[in-house]
């Protein structure tokens, strides 16, 4: 425990407002504890939201934009999935060289670098059964498996998920930045072995007590992003936009009617002790949360989607030129539908009119 205090304490030391600690050519890298002091200053900023577990810095980039909502963008939750870090830096360069977003966004390339170094230095089984960087070491549990009680917000005093084990130190950082950050709509990136269910999914948003809030828009974001990436060239099966267009993973519990219970899946990957069983980021965003007797900590559901892209591997894995293309090409289209349908004023959380200069 002590042990843990000090390396939290010692990264609060690093993250001082105004601190910088290098020069890029994107200009200075600045690491804060006031996230409003980025948001504040309207521009640009890369920063970094504290440091691995093995000491590597969790960056992240701040894109203001021109209404009052926010969003954010995580990718390398799972670190054997390297496409998803490809689609993150495909989408902040767009953001770096076009117009600004409807919405402000955050977005966090890699939350997990540690583990997605270790897939990176094995390319070759990058999508193989052998899952290298997904899972931090062997008795580790799933890292999209361990967020906290559905409507219930994050206790960093004991820094427990809902089953009560302990969170691991980057999702701690993620929870905290979404605590501060508070936004209304958040991106997950990741990748699926099985193509045929490459495309875009929505978790169904609830109130606190898990009943329905109605799954019509976030059904229609998820499938209109999944229509751009397909016409830019991605491979999103699993949307079935040919027959009867779905934004519903397959694994999951059908939508209800709202005010109806909704039922969650809350047992991911079948992995010895249930390390892939626990709450999702999907199931714990869109559930709100009104339990909490400091009011600041309450928010309303957020639209959480799952962008799942078919293979884990990023364009320069391929030796094949076609498969490096074909690969480059779906980078490039789930980041289009990201910047120009996920971060543009569509079913948007608050009226469109609520503008800032």
């Amino acid at each position: 425990m002590h042990s843990r205090l000090l390396f939290f304490l010692l990264s609060l030391l690093m993250f001082e407002p105004g601190y910088t600690s290098e020069k890029t050519d994107a200009g200075p890298l600045v690491v804060m504890t006031d996230i409003n002091r980025v948001i504040t200053a309207g521009t640009a900023a890369r920063m970094r939201i504290g440091l691995s577990r093995e000491g590597r810095p969790v960056e992240a980039w701040y894109f203001p934009g021109t209404s009052r909502e926010r969003a954010l963008v995580i990718g390398g939750v799972h670190g054997s999935e390297l496409s998803s870090t490809e689609v993150a830096d495909a989408l902040i360069r767009q953001l770096r060289e076009q117009e600004k977003p409807y919405y402000s966004v955050i977005v966090i390339p890699c939350l997990f670098p540690d583990n997605a170094a270790r897939a990176g230095m094995q390319p070759q089984q990058l999508g193989s059964v052998k899952n290298i960087g997904r899972y931090t070491h062997a008795a580790a549990t799933d890292p999209n498996r361990q967020m906290p009680t559905p409507g219930h917000a994050f206790d960093a005093a004991t820094g427990l998920d809902h089953i009560g084990r302990s969170i691991e130190w980057e999702n701690q950082l993620l929870l905290d930045l979404i605590s501060r950050f508070r936004p209304s709509r958040i991106a997950s990136l990741h990748a699926i072995r099985n193509t045929g269910y490459g495309g875009i999914y929505a978790d169904p948003r609830t109130d606190h007590l898990g009943l329905a809030l109605g799954y019509a828009s976030d059904s229609s974001l998820a499938v209109d992003m999944a229509r751009h990436a397909q016409l830019a060239g991605a491979n999103v099966k699993g949307n079935k936009l040919e027959a009867r267009p779905t934004a519903l993973y397959y694994k999951d519990p059908a939508p209800v009617l709202p005010g109806q219970w909704q039922a969650r899946n809350m047992t991911g990957s079948a992995l010895r002790g249930g390390r892939g069983s626990g709450v999702s980021l999907g199931t714990w965003g869109t559930t709100a949360i009104a339990w909490e007797s400091d009011s600041t900590r309450n928010r309303d559901a957020m639209r959480v989607l799952t962008i799942e892209f078919p293979g884990a591997r990023r364009p320069d894995d391929y030796t094949n030129a076609s498969d490096m293309a074909l690969c480059n090409q779906q980078v490039l289209a789930f980041a289009g539908a990201l910047y120009h349908i996920f971060l543009g004023p569509y079913y948007t959380e608050k009226p469109p009119f609520e503008l800032v200069s």
